[in-house]
């Protein structure tokens, strides 16, 4: 039995790093009004912790066949139930004080060594390691490198080489955090640079590259150095923040990308990221995660490119919500979006020839 827990806000609780913060209010309804969605992917029996009962139970109808028979709960019940075993969307510091306060057992949070870890580990700081274990021997038939900058004139050298750029700070939310550079560095973007650096100690720089296709790999985590892994992830952006996900069976998926990247080479990542994953601090933790890749046309030649590590999520991801609806052969290609009509809910909307419409 687990206590399953929404937390979109998670990103952000990185970024703070404090026990405590408020969240915007669009953050707060899009929490509240989606607080259900754990029940996709809860076993029977399990509790999802909401911040409205009622409201959960009428947004879950809507998707009733997919959802497993779980007992929505408030912070407030917490005290009533003893919680053996707690899977949020992502651990932070501002979770688990809350979840103590609520009365839910500390042996069943993490310890604050753990959390610091974590946190560590989630940094965009952590992607060039990655990307060097990912690409080895592959160099040709892949892109990315990432690199550390303290300050605008370091951001300013690495523009100089790549003529046009992609400025990153090491935690933020749905692209908040996310600034393209091409030409030169205006004052607003420098000060940006400047703050971020002093309150996260630097920011990531990559090169700019012309994408085609946005995918990932989703992936579970035991802890203990097995690494599972639960699928492919396609999904679209609109700038740097995300715009929704293809619902489709992996058949499907799969084939969508060999437009781009060889399967051989799917395979090749998929196992270089369950060994990297597997080894070093990535060993301890335990749950969902994915890495968030991309095809790029080869700037050098003919063909694409894979860049196979654009960023690391150690928390559950939109991509672990699709591929819990499940779908068959026989269910069409649909597109689940985040739409805010009043309230926020998961629209879907079935797509002709999905794969070229939404590519």
């Amino acid at each position: 039995m687990k206590l399953h827990i929404f937390n979109p806000e998670h990103d952000m609780a990185l970024a703070y790093d404090t026990t405590h913060f408020t969240l915007p209010h669009a953050i707060q309804e899009f929490k509240t009004n989606l607080g259900f969605l754990p029940a996709l992917w809860a076993d029977d029996g399990d509790f999802v912790l909401v911040d409205d009962v009622m409201f959960a139970l009428k947004a879950a109808s809507q998707l009733r066949a997919k959802c497993a028979d779980v007992l929505f709960v408030t912070a407030d019940d917490l005290k009533n139930f003893v919680i053996p075993d707690v899977e949020p969307w992502g651990w932070d510091k501002a979770l688990c004080s809350s979840l103590a306060k609520a009365g839910v057992n500390t042996e069943a949070l993490p310890t604050a060594d753990y959390l610091e870890t974590l946190r560590s580990l989630s940094s965009r700081r952590r992607t060039d390691e990655v990307l060097g274990r990912l690409r080895a021997g592959l160099e040709d038939a892949t892109c990315g490198e990432s690199r550390w900058c303290t300050s605008p004139g370091d951001v300013l050298d690495e523009l100089r080489r790549h003529g046009k750029i992609v400025v990153k700070a090491p935690w933020s939310s749905s692209g908040r955090g996310v600034r393209y550079i091409d030409g030169g560095i205006r004052e607003p973007v420098a000060k940006w640079i400047t703050n971020i650096a002093a309150r996260q100690g630097g920011v990531t720089v990559e090169p700019y590259y012309k994408k085609v296709c946005d995918f990932a790999m989703e992936f579970y985590a035991h802890g203990d150095g097995r690494v599972d892994y639960r699928g492919l992830s396609l999904f679209v952006t609109s700038g740097s923040s995300y715009a929704g996900n293809v619902v489709a069976t992996e058949t499907e998926k799969e084939r969508a990308i060999s437009r781009y990247i060889s399967q051989e080479l799917l395979d090749e990542t998929r196992r270089r990221i369950s060994e990297c994953l597997g080894e070093g601090g990535y060993r301890a933790y335990r749950g969902p995660l994915g890495i968030d890749m991309m095809a790029v046309t080869n700037g050098g030649g003919d063909g694409f490119l894979l860049n196979p590590c654009v960023e690391i999520n150690l928390r559950r991801t939109m991509g672990h919500v699709a591929g819990a609806l499940k779908p068959t052969e026989a269910d069409p290609a649909r597109l689940m979006r985040i739409v805010h009509d009043v309230n926020y809910k998961l629209k879907f909307e079935t797509i002709e020839n999905c794969f070229v419409k939404v590519f």
